[in-house]
């Protein structure tokens, strides 16, 4: 039983490869559209084909600089900052596939739940959870990927 996974794994491994080598994708780093991040040492977007993978952003609106209060206004900011960023792209949240949550305090799950859901009513992307500690004192950052049709 091993020895069928192991070709199986081998099969899936050779023919991504093969797909690799015959549909090459060009990559693209899209700086951001916000002028107090133009000179950040990281991408807003990379863009592979029509996926587009976006960094991960924190509940700290861009245009005043300051970092919204509580679990609920953080999660709310993130995920219009992640609006904002799709948006330069011709995107929606209608377009997002996965998203990844990071909490500083995983006692937040619900908290944040209630507000995601508001933002994600008629597409509910792959996601994943976890907790760890974050930048610039944020209790939420949220990454997340889409698909341009």
């Amino acid at each position: 039983m091993k020895n069928k996974y192991s070709i199986l794994i081998i099969c899936v491994i050779f023919g991504l490869i093969s797909c690799h080598k015959t549909q090459k994708q060009e990559i693209y780093f899209h700086k951001s559209h916000e002028e107090s991040r133009k000179n950040a040492p990281f991408s807003d977007v990379t863009q592979v084909g029509n996926l587009y993978f976006l960094t991960g952003q924190i509940g700290k609106n861009h245009q005043t600089g300051k970092m919204s209060v509580g679990i609920e206004a953080e999660t709310t900011q993130a995920l219009k900052n992640i609006e904002d960023v799709l948006k330069q792209h011709q995107l929606t949240l209608k377009d997002v596939v996965k998203c990844t949550v990071i909490l500083a305090d995983i006692g937040d799950f619900s908290k944040m739940n209630d507000v995601y859901t508001t933002f994600f009513v008629d597409n509910l992307p792959a996601r994943t959870t976890f907790a760890a500690n974050l930048v610039a004192g944020a209790k939420i950052e949220i990454e997340v990927i889409a698909a341009k049709k």
